[in-house]
């Protein structure tokens, strides 16, 4: 146990100059009124004349005086001073108890008296000496020698040269003292611990903020820890010499920790060896630095380890020299879950498949979510094989119905996996197993695809497909090719379909089916349908310049419908062409039903006047509520029931059944790849109005329209 110290609390303790200066004020004071008494027993006993009577009286008056105000030296006491003096010159045979008497009045008020007045107070006693001794040689027969006159002038000038030393004496020690004070208020008030060490490490001096934050009891005072042991004066490790702080855990006595930063600084130029030591409490900040890397570690929904942390394990599990698999999953079929039930429910999913896949992987590997609804899964010591079994205990897992969207719901999702090889790093590594991932998906999802190196290669040449078609929707290698939609009742075109083409250099002439999914994919779907809207209006008002009443209908995807800015783009094209809203037809999929926004959409859009057509119905899973709640202007029959007309009675009854649906519900219908004049015969009989295929022509361009003004029966 240290020895006990004394706590900054009332006063610092006394320096050794304050000490001193107490003492010599105690001896003067002695000196002082000693000198007195037997000054005034010399005038009583020694002294000649009635003139000593006058002295004699004033020094009783000068002790009160002193005893009343011991630290304040009135105009009046030292007239009085000056007044003993001049008289006891006369009364006394040799100058000697004046001049004693004299140091006594000097010293003590150089002592006590007033700093700045001091010289000036001790004028009336010794102008007092020297007026006395003129007026004793005036009035006594005295020879003045040389030796008299210095015998009288220079103990006063010593004493002059004493009184002073002593007053700037005093005066320095009363600037330290003040200098004292202040470092004594500031120590005090700080905020910050701090402890004076001896070269024993025992406490010399400390405040109470210091007490508090190293939880020292009672009045004993203990040691000032380090990160290292218990005392930070004998620590090995650098702490007492360091420039920075040093962090340090406490208990405290109510069982809370705390973290204080302590910092301990030589202290150097005083006689003994000491250290100041600085102690703050960092508590707060180090909780929220903790939050802080917690929330950079950790993704914030789901609890897993978030991306950038997530790389740099993989850094150090490559670092170690062992095989390493990695895992990329991607959940199938997100998008429509939060499409449909909505953020909330989005969250939810994400947070279940979360909870799976970490129950899967357990303590053997280290689960992420890379961003969105992409997930990762580090695998220290995994070979190939392992780490395909890792994936499909993920995907079983995974699997388990899902109970909390008010049906049950099964997790799908696609697994990519890449092993490390020698010299791999995790850059590499993740855009392996990416790459692999993206095949499953491409596959059909709800499948585990170990990467090799040709995918790659797809992949690369999927990217420059990605590069290329960027390219085509920005310099005009669109082009559109219209195929009729003719009244069966006329056989008349009645309008035409619009149907995009892309001009791709070196490989010519490519159909939708080649890039409409990969413009899906990269999100080009939206420029790319826009381009095609308004090309196809233009074209039908240049149709309507050249008095042919034709309409035109444009493929608009479900992606493309939900976007918040197509509404407005459409109703731009619309009045930059000038094309009456009725002369254009909107032609969706029954997937459309599954997205809210795009709903939401398409609601809006035939709100302008603009139709709507339901395109391939029956291939999807049509609702007849949906139709009946959100009617369709045209409903349009896939192929794959009109090729079928001949085969079977019962595909001619479900294509009458649509037929007449349609008719009940206001829209008319659409034939699609009618190809034989039996088949049109046929959807004539049977009331339907329109219909397309290669019978009445194929999809060309515009211009190939020029030498068809009709056609043909």
């Amino acid at each position: 146990m240290a020895r006990p110290t004394r706590a900054v609390v009332d006063h610092l303790p006394a320096s050794p100059a304050q000490t001193g200066l107490r003492r010599i004020r105690r001896l003067t004071e002695v000196y002082a009124y000693l000198s007195v008494t037997v000054f005034t027993l010399q005038l009583l006993f020694v002294g000649t004349g009635h003139e000593r009577l006058v002295p004699i009286l004033l020094v009783p008056v000068m002790l009160a005086a002193w005893r009343l105000w011991p630290n304040r030296g009135g105009w009046a006491v030292a007239l009085a001073e000056g007044v003993i003096v001049h008289g006891a010159v006369f009364v006394l045979p040799n100058p000697a108890p004046v001049i004693n008497f004299l140091f006594a009045v000097t010293m003590r008020r150089a002592l006590f008296g007033s700093q700045e007045r001091f010289p000036v107070k001790v004028v009336p006693a010794m102008l007092g000496y020297v007026s006395g001794f003129v007026a004793w040689i005036a009035f006594k027969p005295v020879v003045v020698t040389g030796p008299l006159v210095a015998s009288v002038v220079m103990p006063l000038m010593g004493l002059a040269v004493a009184a002073l030393a002593l007053h700037e004496t005093v005066r320095s020690v009363r600037l330290m003292e003040d200098a004292h004070r202040t470092v004594e208020a500031v120590v005090r008030a700080s905020p910050i611990g701090l402890v004076l060490l001896d070269v024993f490490g025992a406490p010399r001096l400390h405040n109470d903020r210091a007490r508090e934050l190293l939880d020292w009891r009672g009045d004993e005072s203990g040691r000032v820890p380090c990160p290292h042991g218990p005392d930070i004066t004998s620590c090995e490790h650098g702490c007492r010499a360091g420039d920075d702080p040093v962090e340090v855990r406490v208990t405290r006595a109510d069982g809370t920790t705390g973290v204080l930063a302590v910092q301990a600084v030589p202290v150097e130029h005083v006689s003994e060896q000491h250290t100041l030591v600085t102690a703050l409490d960092v508590s707060k900040r180090r909780e929220l630095e903790d939050a802080l890397r917690t929330r950079a570690e950790r993704d914030e929904l789901t609890g897993l380890a978030g991306r950038t942390h997530f790389l740099h394990l993989v850094d150090e599990a490559l670092l170690a020299g062992e095989a390493v698999g990695l895992l990329v999953i991607d959940l199938d079929g997100f998008k429509e879950v939060n499409d449909a039930e909505g953020h909330e429910a989005g969250d939810w999913y994400l947070v279940s498949a979360a909870e799976r896949i970490g129950r899967a992987v357990g303590p053997v590997a280290t689960a992420a979510r890379l961003g969105g609804d992409e997930f990762a899964v580090l695998a220290p010591g995994h070979d190939v094989r392992e780490s395909a079994r890792l994936a499909t205990r993920i995907l079983s897992e995974l699997a388990r119905p899902l109970t909390g969207l008010g049906h049950d719901t099964v997790i799908r999702a696609s697994v990519g996996i890449a092993v490390s090889s020698p010299g791999a790093g995790t850059a590499e590594l993740l855009r392996d197993a990416d790459t692999a991932m993206y095949v499953a998906k491409r596959e059909g999802g709800g499948r585990v695809r170990l990467f090799r190196p040709e995918m790659g290669e797809r992949v690369l040449a999927r990217q420059r497909d990605k590069a290329d078609l960027r390219t085509a929707v920005s310099d005009g290698q669109l082009v559109l090719h219209y195929q009729p939609i003719v009244d069966l009742a006329t056989s008349e075109a009645a309008g035409a379909e619009a149907l995009v083409r892309w001009q791709r250099p070196g490989h010519g002439l490519l159909g939708p089916g080649e890039f409409i999914g990969l413009a899906e994919e990269t999100g080009l779907i939206v420029a790319l349908g826009n381009k095609v809207l308004a090309g196809a209006c233009e074209q039908a008002m240049r149709w309507r310049e050249q008095g042919r009443s034709l309409g035109v209908t444009v493929n608009v995807s479900t992606r493309q419908l939900s976007a918040p800015a197509f509404l407005p783009s459409l109703d731009r094209v619309l009045k930059t062409t000038g094309l009456p809203p009725e002369r254009l037809t909107i032609e969706v999929t029954e997937s459309v039903w599954a997205d809210g926004a795009a709903m939401r959409g398409l609601m809006e859009v035939r709100e302008t006047g603009v139709r709507v057509a339901l395109d391939d119905f029956g291939t999807g899973y049509s609702s007849l509520s949906y139709l009946q709640r959100y009617p369709f202007d045209v409903v349009k029959i896939d192929r794959s029931f009109t090729n079928a007309l001949a085969e079977t009675g019962r595909t001619a009854g479900v294509v009458r059944c649509i037929i007449d649906l349609a008719e009940v519900l206001g829209a008319h219908t659409v034939a699609e790849g009618i190809e034989t004049q039996a088949q049109a015969d046929w959807l004539r009989n049977a009331g339907c109005a329109y219909a397309q295929g290669y019978l009445f022509g194929r999809p060309d361009l515009a211009e190939n329209w020029d030498t068809q003004p009709s056609v043909p029966h």
